[in-house]
């Protein structure tokens, strides 16, 4: 049964966090995001099974009201994850501060059990008056702030965001009191050393990257139990977030320049990222953006960590040589940003599949997509980065730089 779920977040930081956070509980939900001003408005969002508020004020009376909505079966399921420090006076309002993928999906899970007994609010959780089972995924690897307080020189404040065995927490250095990020492997709960390895290369990489478009490494340390990366602190969001909302052909060019702009800087330096995505790009305050998340970068000149004929990377954004398990270099990167483009300019991702192994095939083997009015002008510079064969494509992120340049 596919789970429909809300995020309304007032500042903007949480969305990619609590969508992980959902994902993980309910594998495959339709996860939204709104404004508070929508939930007047919008029927398809009053039929989710969940609205999850964040960041707003737990005295705020506006926002209590809409909780009190959710109990009397007025709204869907309303949670509010609160960042004050007011009496949490319901059942369906969190603290953000502190808060785990388990906590929020088992008060989830809990809330649709109410409200099922209940019979207030028709949720996807009920069908013909029987109740469904309600279930939620265990989340393994939990990695507590208050585990790792420990580390010298930082004060952990809040989770940013997960992916694989790694967390990236926000930190605050003691030292000057500037904010950064900090990236977080449980080096005891890994059974596969090469993590680790990768962990290590990947701020060996990024350290020796001096670019604006590449996020800046300040610091790597050990402690008996977790590896840390310390990184500059990306407070404007991931691409994600704006395709999500809608980008603009001329900014959508902008943005590939900028991305084709870091990636040269890296394969200057023998590096090929593997897992270039938007969810891998991140925005400054200024809007200038940063490529990060190397952990499956290689050296091109050195033996690859994978075995033969192993598949890494996101299977949507994948370079054919990729799907196939070849060796790649920097021209697979230039196929990845090219499927970024396509969905900068359209909002929808080139290929489609049900399942990782279909979508390989589609990479080899489906058409390159047609751009429609007003983007087909740009219908070229897609052909040769998503070429099939590598050989077809720009050469090198310096070549694609120029070919941007002449559609300015």
């Amino acid at each position: 049964m596919e789970r429909h779920f809300v995020i309304i977040d007032r500042f903007e930081e949480s969305f990619l966090l609590l969508s992980q956070y959902l994902d993980l509980g309910w594998p495959g939900a339709d996860i939204k995001e709104c404004s508070i001003e929508d939930i007047a408005s919008d029927e398809e969002l009053r039929s989710s099974d969940a609205i999850i508020l964040s960041g707003f004020d737990c005295t705020d009376k506006a926002i209590l009201e809409l909780v009190e909505q959710s109990e009397k079966g007025v709204l869907p399921l309303v949670f509010l994850l609160s960042t004050s420090q007011g009496a949490l006076t319901s059942r369906n309002i969190l603290p953000l501060e502190g808060l785990t993928a388990s906590s929020l999906n088992a008060a989830i899970a809990e809330g649709m059990r109410r409200l099922s007994d209940s019979g207030l609010h028709e949720s996807n959780a009920v069908s013909g008056g029987a109740t469904k089972p309600i279930t939620v995924h265990r989340v393994d690897n939990e990695i507590l702030k208050e585990k790792i307080q420990g580390l010298r020189g930082y004060r952990l404040i809040r989770e940013l965001g997960r992916g694989g065995m790694s967390r990236v927490y926000l930190a605050e250095r003691n030292s000057d009191g500037m904010e950064v990020a900090i990236k977080v492997l449980d080096v005891n709960n890994i059974e596969d050393s090469r993590m680790i390895e990768r962990f290590i290369r990947e701020y060996n990489m990024l350290a020796s990257i001096k670019s604006i478009h590449v996020a800046r490494i300040f610091d790597q340390t050990f402690t008996d139990e977790y590896a840390f990366i310390v990184m500059e602190k990306l407070s404007g969001g991931n691409l994600t977030r704006r395709i999500r909302r809608g980008i603009k052909p001329d900014k959508a060019l902008n943005y590939l320049l900028q991305i084709a702009d870091g990636l040269d800087e890296v394969h200057r330096k023998k590096i090929v990222h593997r897992d270039l995505k938007p969810g891998n790009i991140l925005f400054r305050a200024d809007d200038t953006l940063a490529i990060l998340d190397f952990g499956l970068a290689q050296m091109a000149i050195e033996e690859d960590l994978s075995e033969h004929g192993e598949v890494y990377g996101t299977p949507s954004y994948v370079s054919p040589e990729q799907a196939r398990g070849r060796r790649v270099d920097n021209r697979s990167d230039i196929y990845s940003l090219g499927i970024i483009y396509y969905q900068m300019l359209t909002g929808e991702k080139p290929y489609r599949a049900d399942n990782p192994m279909a979508m390989f095939y589609q990479h080899v083997h489906a058409d390159i997509p047609k751009l429609r009015a007003p983007h087909h002008k740009y219908q070229p510079l897609l052909e040769r980065m998503l070429a099939k064969s590598r050989n077809d494509r720009f050469r090198s992120a310096a070549e694609l730089i120029a070919a941007i340049r002449k559609f300015g």
